[in-house]
């Protein structure tokens, strides 16, 4: 089985991790694998140094003529099996390629989705028609696709994962964190990891800051990661929460392990959310968690199971939660333990490229790998 992947985006985020994950899955299972990536994006310089097939392409938007081509000749170059689009641009520039490939060399296009769509169209119908799968990564987005006008039949749900052996903290790196950090021995460390976009809800942790360190003194909240509201962030911070938010920037993915085992309480406050990988690097960790209960979160955050929910953009009950954990330490354990085993039985990375393959066989059921 030979497989092409798209992503056309330079960042890394979490929807980039999993296409890491899913082609290092598929390249150690005997697959053939070829990435297309922007050149020098984070991505693209993971695959090269893990020495996957990579080749450069970069997208300026949907029709971008120079991508299509450049697609194109790859498609007719070599006898891909299956077409993997990991981001919307990929999709547009995907199916615009395949014009210009004989269809006897056509392979099967599986668009991955992410987001949730807020309305549908004729376009966003046709657009699905000629995809033989997509692969939503919660309930929630497979239901904004339905809703969006997708065929139900075409849609499979496979939830994100993480590789759970680099779950396991380093105790040296642990305290190097908490010096980086400035943070004092008694200090309980309330951690947002992700990127810096209205939708993940910062300004709403931000909000509820005040409250919780009425309620907890000895509390600092770490925010984590980099994006355009950054400098927002930091002033609304400034006004109402003083010293106690530090704003960290970016930290690369093989440390995030180590900042987690630094904090007390993992919050994702997430206005518009697909699923919050994220939380499954945290529930492994053993950190209690507390998230909105948007998008796909509540199929891995169970609201008294294995975490805590709060109304999306609700501050206050954000502030209670979290205040909840740090004064319950029987709570916090319990809800952590029970995370660890669903994410030990539901999240790792091997099940989601497994899950994976068994969409690319039911469409080329031929096939073997």
């Amino acid at each position: 089985m030979l497989t092409l992947h798209v992503d056309t985006e330079h960042s890394w985020r979490g929807g980039q991790r999993q296409v890491f994950l899913l082609v290092e899955g598929l390249v150690r299972r005997g697959a053939g694998v070829t990435l297309a990536a922007p050149a020098k994006s984070s991505l693209y310089d993971r695959a090269c140094r893990a020495g996957i097939a990579v080749v450069p392409l970069s997208a300026r938007n949907d029709v971008d003529p120079f991508a299509i081509i450049r697609l194109a000749r790859l498609l007719r170059r070599e006898r891909f099996d299956i077409l993997h689009c990991h981001t919307a641009r990929a999709h547009g520039i995907a199916l615009l390629a395949q014009r210009f490939v004989p269809v006897s060399r056509r392979p099967e296009i599986v668009v991955s989705r992410r987001v949730i769509f807020a309305s549908g169209s004729f376009l966003t119908e046709r657009k699905f028609a000629r995809v033989g799968r997509v692969i939503a990564v919660s309930e929630a987005v497979k239901q904004g696709l339905v809703a969006a006008g997708v065929d139900s039949r075409r849609i499979a749900v496979v939830r994100d994962g993480i590789p759970l052996d680099d779950a396991a903290p380093n105790p040296a790196e642990r305290d190097r964190v908490r010096r980086l950090l400035h943070l004092a021995a008694a200090d309980r460390l309330v951690l947002n990891v992700a990127h810096l976009g209205a939708e993940k809800g910062q300004s709403d942790l931000i909000a509820a800051a005040a409250q919780i360190h009425a309620a907890v003194p000895n509390t600092r909240i770490a925010i984590v990661g980099g994006g355009k509201l950054r400098g927002e962030l930091e002033r609304q911070a400034a006004k109402v929460a003083g010293g106690r938010i530090l704003f960290a920037g970016f930290w690369p993915p093989e440390r995030i392990a180590a900042l987690l085992a630094a904090a007390a309480v993992f919050v994702l406050p997430s206005r518009q959310e697909g699923l919050g990988s994220v939380l499954l690097d945290a529930m492994a960790a053993g950190v209690p968690v507390v998230a909105a209960s948007s998008g796909g979160i509540p199929e891995i955050v169970r609201d008294g199971v294995t975490g805590l929910l709060f109304p999306p953009g609700n501050s206050p009950a954000l502030a209670e939660a979290v205040i909840r954990l740090l004064k319950d330490p029987p709570l916090a354990t319990r809800l952590a333990s029970a995370a660890l085993d669903f994410v030990r039985k539901e999240g790792s990375a091997d099940r989601m490229v497994e899950e994976t393959l068994d969409n690319y066989r039911s469409l080329l059921p031929s096939l073997a790998i």
